[in-house]
């Protein structure tokens, strides 16, 4: 249906039920507070092929690396990967954002339903430094449109045929900087798809959507001198909008940003979170239904923050000791055992962290060899109903790692 022959009210009701369900894409399966937001994780869930289960033996969890299901042998500096439909198949797709700090191409990979990418377009006809590619539906036409975010260039957008063919529509003036990062979500309820940039230096950005292909407001969100490479959203203090925490470099204390429902933001520091943290993740990791924080740092700890409600978290207990520097997070209920696990992406060895309750994971390492992975993405790829963990490696091939937990 397109946008001229739906109402104001229709546009912001299916507007908030694709954002639900994709607006944390990297942590997919992840549970956040309160029944409307359990009705929310299944519907991420379901957006990316995930099954809910019974609870399962976690120590039959098990991933498998094949040959058939690496992708993208150039040598790309992959910097991001996220999962969507963006051929309207019924199966999870991957949009690659390539280059970093240098000029190379992005592509979307489409699913043949089996998990093997077995054909790719280009994202757009040139070259650029992309940091990540993030789907969202930007004109109200029911398919997912593409906002490809670079490092020192302004951010571009894409617009989608339907079928995975993405044409250019513009640059975003005012998004210039050393972008690192960027999350979907609607930040004034008003029903059209918003965009934060995380910056390393700049300070963060908020862009408005304005629900007709573009974005009709730029807000700087965080002043400069507080890098920040990635972050996750939700609503922390169960007012109904989405919140944002912010994971902060540079020996920073992290924050949280607080929605007053239209975008603006009130920020909180989180005590204890002084550091060089990457990236963040916010799921219920504790089974309070209270939504929980993780931060990671480059040192290769992750610390823990159990949320009190009213964006309230006890002291951080730390998950994960140390060793290669973590740079991406995602999080989502691995082994189908009814909690939610955390894999870090790391500059070497990528580890999975299975819960087992009362705040205590249990350290593996995933196969694929050593790489240096700036992305991690969780998704249904094989159609089983497992989530596999997909991995963005910079100068190696990408990977999906097959879950063969038993059911």
């Amino acid at each position: 249906m397109r946008r001229a022959d739906m109402s104001k009210a229709a546009r912001k009701n299916n507007l908030r039920a694709k954002l639900t369900a994709i607006m944390l894409l990297p942590v997919a399966a992840a549970t956040i507070a309160g029944p409307a937001a359990a009705r929310s994780a299944t519907a991420r869930s379901a957006a990316l092929g995930l099954a809910s289960s019974g609870p399962t033996d976690s120590s039959a969890i098990e991933f498998r690396d094949s040959p058939f299901f690496h992708f993208e042998f150039e040598g790309n500096f992959t910097a991001d990967i996220t999962l969507a439909d963006v051929d309207g198949d019924g199966d999870v797709d991957a949009l690659t954002a390539n280059g970093r700090h240098w000029a190379q191409r992005d592509w979307v990979y489409l699913n043949d339903g089996s998990g093997r990418m077995l054909a790719a377009k280009p994202i757009g006809d040139g070259r650029g430094a992309s940091y990540t590619v993030q789907a969202l539906d930007l004109d109200h036409d029911g398919d997912l449109d593409a906002v490809v975010v670079r490092d020192r260039l302004p951010a571009q957008i894409y617009l989608n045929d339907a079928s995975g063919t993405f044409t250019f529509a513009g640059t975003v003036n005012g998004t210039g900087g050393a972008a690192r990062g960027a999350t979907v979500f609607d930040a004034n309820g008003d029903g059209n798809a918003d965009l934060i940039i995380y910056r390393r230096r700049g300070g963060c950005l908020l862009l408005i959507g304005g629900g007709d292909g573009g974005f009709s407001e730029i807000r700087q969100i965080t002043a400069d001198g507080h890098g920040a490479t990635g972050g996750a959203v939700t609503d922390l203090d169960g007012d109904g909008d989405i919140d944002v925490a912010i994971a902060r470099r540079d020996g920073n204390l992290s924050i949280i940003l607080e929605n007053d429902g239209t975008g603006a933001f009130t920020a909180h520091a989180i005590s204890g979170s002084t550091g060089d943290h990457r990236k963040t993740v916010i799921a219920d990791f504790d089974g309070d239904t209270k939504p929980d924080l993780a931060l990671a740092d480059t040192d290769g700890r992750i610390l823990l923050y159990a949320g009190q409600g009213s964006i309230k978290f006890q002291q951080p207990t730390t998950i994960k000791l140390g060793g290669d520097p973590v740079q991406s997070l995602a999080a989502a209920d691995l082994d189908m055992d009814g909690d939610i696990d955390i894999v870090a992406g790391a500059e070497l060895a990528n580890v999975l962290l299975t819960n087992e309750g009362g705040l205590r994971f249990a350290e593996s390492r995933l196969p694929g060899g050593e790489s240096d992975t700036y992305g991690v993405s969780i998704g249904d790829m094989t159609g089983n109903g497992r989530p596999d963990i997909v991995v963005a490696n910079s100068g190696d091939g990408n990977i999906i790692l097959r879950n063969f937990v038993q059911k």
